[in-house]
């Protein structure tokens, strides 16, 4: 699986955790075996395509508007790569338009059903809408297809923190982030939550 996706965290209004994700092939989704499109995509990218790397830039340096106009572009042109369509539901997810974000990364998924990133942004979508339950869904979806993704685990954890009530649940994806971006010293938020969690959970069996 690769991508030039830039993913989010565990977002507040418009702060969100923006980090470039890069894969082992390059570019988009479209090669023979990254992901379920087809090689002989017509129109497939090439690097001489600038327009992927000035959306890239746009994403970076929060040019939003650029960027909608590029990646709304490059969803027309290029319809049966995810990529574009995943940054494209990002951008909507961060101005709060959160029905056109499911949209997008539904779009997203039926292209690549394989594509953990795209699922894992899904599911913070979903969360923003108020469902719950299929929020979880995709999240699981984007674990079972790339167990290493970090901010997945994360972000399920406070899904089932702080949205479904299911604490030790949240204590152990917690507890897989941390393993995943090395310890309680990166992230000391979390770190926090897990103390937190531990206290909860170890009470709760302390009165049964």
């Amino acid at each position: 699986m690769s991508s030039n996706y830039f993913v989010s965290g565990r977002r507040s209004g418009r702060g969100a955790i923006m980090a470039l994700r890069l894969g082992a092939c390059a570019g988009f989704l479209w090669l023979a075996g990254c992901s379920s499109v087809p090689r002989d995509l017509a129109g497939a990218p090439g690097p001489d395509d600038r327009r992927f790397k000035q959306a890239e830039a746009a994403l970076h340096d929060g040019r939003d508007h650029e960027a909608m106009a590029l990646l709304t572009a490059l969803v027309a042109d290029y319809p049966a790569l995810p990529g574009p369509l995943v940054n494209l539901g990002i951008l909507h997810a961060a101005a709060g338009r959160d029905q056109d974000a499911e949209r997008a990364l539904l779009q997203a998924v039926e292209i690549a059903p394989g594509d953990a990133v795209a699922w894992a942004e899904l599911g913070i979508a979903r969360r923003k809408l108020g469902r719950f339950a299929v929020a979880d869904e995709a999240y699981q979806r984007s674990l079972a297809l790339d167990p290493g993704y970090a901010l997945a685990w994360r972000n399920r954890g406070v899904l089932l923190d702080l949205y479904l009530g299911r604490p030790a649940e949240a204590q152990e994806c917690y507890e897989r982030y941390l393993a995943l971006v090395g310890g309680q010293s990166a992230d000391e938020q979390v770190a926090r939550w897990v103390a937190e969690l531990q206290l909860r959970n170890s009470s709760r069996v302390a009165t049964r």
